[in-house]
């Protein structure tokens, strides 16, 4: 176990070496090779870390700020389009607060077309919903509804959001899944 451990710590070291010299495709390389399916044209900037990264499954065109962090302690999916700003952190997992023993179902999942601010924190058993947004420095404990706004500690439905029929990326502009 301790080897195997050395072993997963030495592939991320690998991975901040390809932070450091801008290195993408080596880096989402050794990220798969670690357990971390991610679809096609995603982007993550340095810093990034993950616990049990075979169970996280990333969508395509997605992009992930600085210094995110999943602890994967349940699945985690995350869908198409997903954009996160800096320090977001994903934590799938939990504990009774009377003999902190594991809770169940503490799946995180991310619909897809979201924009996670930077500093938030998403507890484990949640849904993002298609198309919302969460406000920086929000922790989400709760269910986000989709195309809605969300913000605070704890994360509350700020108002509805009316999707655009086109939506910029960094990979470019897309027709959001809503008017497919």
């Amino acid at each position: 176990m301790k080897l195997r451990r050395l072993y997963i710590d030495l592939l991320f070291l690998f991975v901040l070496i390809a932070d450091v010299i801008y290195f993408q495709k080596i880096k989402l390389t050794i990220l798969k090779f670690l357990g971390i399916k991610i679809g096609n044209l995603s982007f993550i900037d340095s810093g990034f870390k993950a616990y049990n990264p075979q169970n996280i499954i990333i969508g395509k065109n997605c992009s992930f700020g600085h210094y995110n962090k999943i602890w994967a302690f349940a699945p985690v999916t995350i869908g198409d389009y997903v954009q996160t700003a800096l320090n977001v952190t994903i934590v799938s997992g939990g504990h009774n607060p009377s003999n902190y023993e594991p809770l169940d179902n503490q799946s995180v999942f991310i619909e897809g077309e979201n924009w996670i601010g930077a500093n938030v924190t998403i507890i484990g058993g949640v849904i993002i919903g298609k198309g919302s947004i969460i406000a920086a420095g929000s922790v989400v404990t709760k269910d986000i509804e989709p195309y809605s706004i969300y913000g605070g500690v704890p994360a509350k439905k700020i108002k509805d959001r009316i999707p655009s029929d086109l939506v910029l990326s960094p990979f470019g502009w897309y027709k959001p899944q809503y008017y497919k």
